[in-house]
Parts: C-alpha cells; sequence; structure tokens
C-alpha cells in the first residue's frame, strides 16, 4: 500500500469515526429531551390533580359553610321557619302593613331546593335601610333577587322586594336556623345608616368649614370686648358654634352667632384679688374648645383650640392737636403810606377782619400771629420789629410775605435821606417811587383830614 493509498484510508476512516459520533449525539439528544418533556407533562398533572385537590378541598369546606347556613332539608319545616324569621325582622324594622308571603319553590338539581317570598310594605328610607342592613346580618342561604320602592301619596316608601332561600338536600331534617350574624356586613346598623342616608347623591361632598381667623384671642383688662369667630364654609352654608368647657366669670359664649364677650377686671390695687378668685393678670392663656358644625348634607364638624390672652388695655391716645386757627397775617396788606402834618402813617388793610390799622412810628400791633412795633414810615418802606427783629414792608406787600423773608441787616433809613438823597430815588423803579410831598396840592394839614375822612382814601404817595 503506498503512502497515499493509506493517507486516503485514513480519512475515510476518520470520516466515518466523525459520522458515527453524529450520530450517537443525536440520539442522546433525543433521549434528553424526551425525557425532559415526560417530565414536564407529568408535572403539569400533578400540577392538575393538586388543584382539583384544593378546588375539592374548597368546596368541602364551602360545602360545610353551605351546611351550617343552609334551611332544613324539609320542605314544610323550612318554608315555615325562614317565613316566621322573616315577618319578625320586617316588624322589627318598622314596615307598617306587612306582607310575607311564599311565591315559589323549586327543587334545583339533585342539589339544593329554592324558596321564593315576596315582601310588601310601607317604611321611610331610615327603616328600608335598616331592613336590608337586618337582612344581610343574618348568615342565611339567601338572597334578594328584586327590590322595588317609590314614594307613596303618604310621603313614605312603598316596598316590595322577591327574596331566594336554598335548603341543601344533604341539610339535616330538623337543621336549626343559625343565628350568629354574617361576617360580610362588616359595619353597625348606626354606620351604615350614616354611610348611606347621610350624603347628597345630587352634588359634590360636603366639605368641612374652615376656621380663618386667629388663633388667640384677645382680652383687655377692665374693657368689655367682643370677639366673633371667624369661619369660611366652603359650600357658603351657616355654621353653628357649640362650646366644649366652661369659661370664668368675665367671659360668655353666644353660641348662635359663635361671639365670645369678655370682661376681665382690671389688675386689683392694693392686695385685692378679682372677682373669680384668680388672679386677673396671670400670663398663661386660657385655652378654650369650639366645636364648629356646617348645615351642608351631610353635616361637617371641626374642632378648634383657641387661648385667650389677657392684655393691659393701651396707654391714653394723645388728643390730636387742633386745627391751626386762620392767621390774619397772611391776609393783611400795605395798602397806603399817608403824610400828615409831623410824620408819615402807614395804613395796612386786614381783608379777614375788614378794618384798616394806621399806624404811626412807636405804634404796636397785634395781626394774626405778628405781634410787634413801627419802628419806621417813610415814603416807601415801612420798617417793623417783630420778636426782636426787623422786616420791611412796601406797599402792596403782605404781611407774611415781608416777615418771611428777613430783611439783611443794613442801616435804616431816615426821612431825610429818603427825601432829599436824588440818587438812591433814582435807582428805584418807576412804580416804586411815589409823588413827593411837596409836589402834592394840600398842605399837610389838608392831607391828614382827608386820611381821616375816608377808610381807605388813594393818596399821591400810594404807589401803583
Amino acid at each position: 500500500m503506498t503512502q497515499r493509498e493509506r493517507f486516503l484510508a485514513m480519512a475515510v476512516g476518520g470520516l466515518f469515526v466523525v459520522i458515527a459520533f453524529q450520530w450517537g449525539f443525536n440520539r442522546y439528544r433525543d433521549a434528553i429531551k424526551f425525557r425532559d418533556n415526560r417530565l414536564a407533562g407529568l408535572q403539569n398533572e400533578a400540577n392538575t390533580l393538586n388543584e382539583k385537590l384544593l378546588a375539592g378541598a374548597y368546596a368541602d369546606r364551602q360545602m360545610g359553610e353551605y351546611m351550617v347556613r343552609s334551611l332544613p332539608s324539609n320542605p314544610e319545616r323550612a318554608q315555615s321557619i325562614y317565613q316566621s324569621w322573616l315577618l319578625g325582622t320586617v316588624r322589627e324594622a318598622g314596615l307598617r302593613d306587612a306582607g310575607v308571603d311564599p311565591v315559589s319553590d323549586a327543587p334545583v338539581g339533585d342539589l339544593y331546593y329554592r324558596y321564593g317570598f315576596r315582601v310588601s310594605g310601607k317604611t321611610t328610607l331610615n327603616g328600608l335601610v335598616g331592613l336590608l342592613h337586618d337582612f344581610y346580618a343574618r348568615d342565611y342561604l339567601h338572597r334578594i333577587r328584586e327590590l322595588n320602592f317609590g314614594p307613596s301619596r303618604t310621603g313614605d316608601l312603598n316596598v316590595e322586594m322577591t327574596i331566594d332561600a336554598i335548603s341543601l338536600n344533604n341539610a339535616a331534617i330538623d337543621a336549626k336556623i343559625p343565628e350568629r350574624e354574617s361576617w360580610r356586613v362588616a359595619k353597625s346598623l348606626d354606620e351604615t345608616r350614616q354611610t348611606i342616608l347621610n350624603r347628597n347623591f345630587f352634588q359634590p361632598p360636603n366639605q368641612p368649614p374652615v376656621y380663618a381667623g386667629d388663633a388667640t384671642l384677645v382680652a383687655v383688662k377692665g374693657e368689655k370686648t367682643d370677639v366673633r369667630l371667624k369661619v369660611d364654609d366652603p359650600e357658603g352654608t351657616d355654621v353653628t358654634y357649640e362650646l366644649d368647657g366652661e369659661l370664668p366669670e368675665w367671659a360668655s359664649f353666644k353660641a348662635d352667632s359663635g361671639t365670645f364677650t369678655f370682661n376681665p377686671p382690671a389688675d386689683p390695687e392694693d392686695g385685692e384679688e378679682s372677682g373669680d378668685g384668680s388672679s386677673a393678670s396671670s400670663d398663661e392663656p386660657l385655652k378654650v374648645v369650639v366645636r364648629m358644625t356646617d348645615t351642608g348634607y351631610p353635616r361637617r364638624q371641626i374642632e378648634k383650640t383657641l387661648a385667650v390672652k389677657l392684655e393691659n388695655p393701651p396707654p391714653p391716645k394723645e388728643p390730636d392737636p387742633l386745627p391751626p386757627k386762620f392767621d390774619d397775617a397772611t391776609q393783611t396788606y400795605l395798602t397806603a403810606l399817608v403824610q400828615g402834618r409831623d410824620d408819615w402813617t402807614a395804613w395796612m388793610n386786614v381783608r379777614t377782619r375788614g378794618e384798616t390799622l394806621k399806624l404811626q412810628v412807636g405804634d404796636s400791633f397785634e395781626i394774626g400771629s405778628m405781634k410787634g412795633s413801627v419802628k419806621s414810615v417813610s415814603a416807601r418802606v415801612v420798617l417793623l420789629e417783630i420778636d426782636g427783629k426787623e422786616y420791611e414792608l412796601r406797599p402792596s406787600g403782605k404781611l407774611s410775605e415781608a416777615v418771611a423773608l428777613e430783611s439783611p441787616e443794613q442801616p435804616k433809613e431816615t426821612e431825610a435821606s429818603v427825601d432829599g438823597d436824588a440818587p438812591e430815588a433814582a435807582d428805584e423803579t418807576p412804580a416804586e417811587a411815589p409823588a413827593s410831598a411837596p409836589e402834592q396840592s394840600e398842605t399837610p394839614s389838608e392831607q391828614t383830614e382827608e386820611a381821616d375822612s375816608s377808610e381807605e382814601p388813594t393818596p399821591q404817595s400810594q404807589l401803583d
């Protein structure tokens, strides 16, 4: 055998070995898969059997419960006992003109017997809720198949209901109806009525009122204080108030309006005690509890604990300053400067009083808030002394404005300088330069007589 033939034989042998190995591996894999599938199938069958076993145990337990709740297997006895119980329940619920009549009885296969009863009568909604609660609270094999109720002419409800009751065929002939209550009804009759009746079917649930006032009420010692509680109701219904506890003698509460009235005594003096035997000056606030209930449907209530704090009365309020009187000086004008025989006279018109003051050098005056004297009078200006200061007032000038502008300190003008100083007169404006005395046609005596004869003359010395 040549080398080539040997290689060829080895390749063919290796190929057969690979094919044999693959065949054996596939057989092994199929066997493992078959075993796993068989185990899974057996496990499913076991689970199914366990479920059936549990269902049977549950059915057996349920049947045992049904046996306890079942009516007697004797039809006449079962119907009589249940009808008697049902009639007593209807009467206890306050059903007027009540009727409890059997309407049917029929076997259902070979398992149980079904009895039908019709109940009718008149009652209120409260009585109907009580009847239904008593019915479901008793742990019988029964149900309400049909229930109809509606208003009557008298305002009550006409009630008609059809009831089914069950009697198991395996139950004892003389089995007693159980007296225990059903675990399916967890609430008492009062709680059931509160849940069903105390609500409005046509509006959103009623919200409780909200206290919007201060948690601390202030009572002033020695003063009577009324404090009304501020409560807001989301639905806008009225709110009633109830006080829990007692108040001291100096406090009272009006439940209709929710108003506290406090009248604590003032601080005791010279060792005296307050009238209620307790010190009114205690710093410990008084705690009061108020319950607030709205009139919505259903009624909602909140409870608020408030603190009543005693405080000293505030210090007496200072009286408001009197309004300032009208100052005559603001309406006083220098209307004229009149030259008499000897000297000049200043005419000051007080418009608020309707009078004209004729003042000469040395005369004192009091006009409104201005009190002073005349220092000098010339053809152009009057020099006044008020509160130790000198002020100049010119014709048509207002007294109050002249005082507001303090005149600068300068040498006082004399009559000689005013009358004879030509350069100073030339500096004045034409409007402020009155006619000189020599230019007047009248004599000084005639000027004086003319000034006395008229209240407000227009002398030539008055400026425009």
